[in-house]
């Protein structure tokens, strides 16, 4: 006997034999030795006229599980009519009842067993709609809290397992007083922007705002019409979403990233454009201070080993706080602490924090940085443009940069995205719309989608220019145009570079020269020599002819425009060509006239009005009638620019003018132009820079 019945035994202790016997004695004495049939019939005779013993006695019947008439709800039924009946009578005949064990505190504990008995049944069924009818039968039982909450939670995890913002309203609706209420609201403004916006489209969002003002996904539909509106992020999207959206919480970010787009080469004309054309940049203040640095010219310097940078009057700028830094690109500055790299501003602010392995100089707006050993790109607002996964990338070139990992190239777009995969051994940039790739060894040309135009039948290919472009197959060289077509065949051991429409071709020992079209405008009749490559291209309408080992200049129909029987000879430059006889060097003029007589070892073109020319194996200047300006006296000689020369003697380098004066003394290791009027110079490990127009030093290190 289980215990339920150990209990309902206990409750049942019936009168003395010596009673009465009625109905309800013979009731619970055939309930007492479990003749369930007998006290049924006799209980359900006279539940009517006396229903508190008779329920007690049937919800006994129902509620226990020995018998062929169990059933739960019976048993609560019962237990009502019971207690009911009980609380109708009067103390005397209620008193009456003891004898039967039928008492409130009897009806009670029946009345807990029933409900506890009743919840495992409809908890057992594991559904929603089980779980309600308990709540709904037994809604005074102390377990329907219980039943509510696994009713709650059970609805949540198919509302859930729908995930459709539809079947989260209905969760909420239907149980509005259920603890997951909280999150079902989330999850269902969630899905009704997952839902609003499955088609990713800028109308979408703008409906989706439209609609629901009060979304807690307010903020990334604003998002998501920027990175839409914005996804080129060329200088009319962000000034479009500007005029659009004005309330979109990006209004700011897209003015900075306009600015940025706007003004990459930081130079004081665009700045003033910018500020002209946008009179309603919200930070006019900050646009100022920019437009005046700008201005400012601003060189690296070191002091005690640390560096930072003057201004060109030799003013502290930047102090000397810095590991190393590097020059100004587009108004940042690549700088140095702790072994990593950053950039600052002219103003002296880090912009870019310190987090680089290396960095490379912007351009056009971008950098290519390393991290954790591997290559990305940002922007100049340190926003990763390109992801570090890379073991090697080139800067953006027709909006597209070659990435190589594992030895495999492909391209990524500015949104940093793969659009080309890592199919190719090697790859170039793209220009004109082209990129030349190698793939099983040889190689051809895709276009910005990645579809091969041309081949890979090439064992080399060069960039298009114009339209045209140099290819080998076997050690011969061709041309093609952009549909694969050969302009010139592959048939030339070596083609020149393209220059005033025309490009030189050796074959077997001779050169000759075609036009852009192909076809050939001067024979390949004169003697190629590997020596003298740098004069075979024409240069202001005239090509160096060779025959016999002897030089002369052609026109484009191939006529000569000068004596045949030179040893050397160089295309005008100044109206004047170097020409050599018997290893001496002089020039002509345009009229064949030898001008300046064959007196030279070396003769270079003029520039500035003078020529550098060698006499005793020293340097020296000649003017256009021969005359010295500069004597022989350097063992190197640059060209005259703006008057002044970069010269060598005994291994050191000065600066002279058209005088011959020295500017700066032939003291320095090293001098390179920095910027238009300002020289850069290096003696013994130790910088400085020099005014070349009022010709003053700006700054020396300690120990210059």
């Amino acid at each position: 006997m289980n215990p339920p019945k150990l209990l309902l035994t206990a409750l049942l202790i019936f009168a003395s034999f010596y009673l009465r016997a009625n109905k309800i004695d013979k009731a619970f004495a055939a309930l007492k030795i479990y003749n369930y049939f007998e006290a049924k019939r006799l209980f359900g005779k006279s539940v009517k006229k006396q229903p508190a013993p008779s329920g007690f006695g049937l919800s006994v019947i129902f509620y226990r599980s020995d018998n062929p008439f169990s059933n739960i709800d019976s048993a609560y039924k019962y237990i009502l009519i019971s207690i009911n009946g009980l609380k109708a009578l009067d103390v005397k005949k209620a008193a009456a009842l003891k004898k039967y064990n039928v008492s409130a505190k009897s009806q009670d504990s029946l009345l807990s067993l029933i409900h506890e008995k009743a919840f495992q049944h409809y908890n057992s069924g594991g559904t929603i709609s089980s779980l309600n009818r308990f709540i709904e039968k037994y809604h005074t039982a102390p377990q329907c809290f219980d039943a509510v909450e696994l009713r709650n939670a059970m609805a949540f995890e198919t509302a859930k397992k729908s995930g459709t913002h539809q079947d989260y309203q209905a969760f909420i609706d239907t149980y509005p007083h259920a603890k997951e209420v909280s999150q079902a609201k989330e999850l269902y403004s969630a899905a009704l922007f997952k839902a609003s916006t499955r088609n990713n489209t800028i109308e979408e969002f703008e409906k989706f705002l439209r609609e629901h003002p009060n979304s807690p996904f307010i903020d990334q539909a604003e998002n998501s019409i920027y990175a839409l509106a914005t996804s080129q992020g060329t200088i009319k999207e962000f000034n479009d979403f500007i005029r659009k959206y004005p309330s979109n919480h990006n209004l700011e970010t897209a003015w900075k990233n306009l600015y940025a787009a706007y003004t990459v080469d930081y130079s004081t004309g665009t700045l003033k454009r910018f500020k002209d054309e946008y009179p309603d940049y919200p930070f006019p203040e900050a646009l100022s201070e920019e437009i005046m640095l700008s201005l400012k010219m601003l060189f690296p310097v070191r002091e005690d080993g640390k560096w930072g940078f003057i201004d060109s009057l030799g003013n502290a700028a930047i102090p000397c706080i810095f590991e190393w830094v590097d020059d100004y690109s587009e108004g940042l500055a690549e700088c140095g602490q702790n072994g990593k790299s950053g950039f600052i501003n002219k103003a002296g602010k880090l912009v870019i924090p310190f987090i680089y392995e290396e960095v490379e100089a912007f351009n056009r707006g971008l950098s290519i940085v390393k991290q954790n050993d591997k290559y990305g790109i940002i922007n100049k607002s340190g926003k990763l443009i390109v992801p570090f996964e890379y073991d090697e990338i080139s800067l953006f070139s027709e909006e597209l940069a070659v990435v190589e990992k594992n030895d495999k190239y492909g391209y990524v777009n500015q949104s940093g995205e793969l659009v080309i995969p890592l199919n190719y051994t090697k790859a170039a940039d793209f220009k004109e719309g082209f990129a030349a790739v190698e793939f099983g060894g040889q190689t051809g040309y895709i276009n910005k989608t990645g579809k091969l135009i041309i081949p890979c039948r090439y064992d080399w290919a060069d960039n298009f220019k114009n339209g045209l472009a140099k290819v080998r197959i076997l050690k011969h060289f061709g041309i093609i145009n952009r549909n694969g077509e050969n302009v010139i065949a592959c048939d030339y051991d070596l083609l020149g570079d393209i220059s005033e429409n025309s490009i030189m071709l050796v074959k077997d020992g001779k050169y000759g020269f075609a036009d852009i079209n192909g076809t050939v405008i001067i024979p390949l009749e004169y003697d190629f020599s590997e020596t003298s490559l740098v004069s075979f291209s024409f240069r202001n309408g005239y090509a160096v002819a060779e025959k016999a080992k002897k030089q002369g200049l052609i026109d484009r129909s191939g006529k000569y425009v000068t004596a045949k029987d030179f040893d050397r000879i160089v295309p005008f430059s100044d109206g004047l060509a170097a020409v050599m006889k018997k290893d001496k060097w002089g020039y002509l003029d345009k009229k064949m006239k030898l001008v300046i007589p064959h007196t030279y070892q070396k003769a270079a073109d003029f520039h500035d009005c003078v020529a550098a020319v060698v006499k005793n194996d020293l340097y020296g200047f000649i003017n256009r009638n021969g005359k010295v300006v500069v004597d022989f006296s350097f063992e190197e000689a640059g060209e005259f620019n703006e008057g002044l020369c970069r010269v060598m003697l005994e291994g050191y380098f000065g600066i002279i003018d058209l005088a011959g004066q020295f500017v700066i003394p032939c003291e320095m290791d090293e001098i390179t132009p920095y910027g238009k009027t300002v020289f850069k110079l290096e003696k013994n490990s130790k910088y400085a820079y020099f005014n070349k127009v009022n010709r003053t030093f700006i700054w020396k290190e300690s120990g210059f």
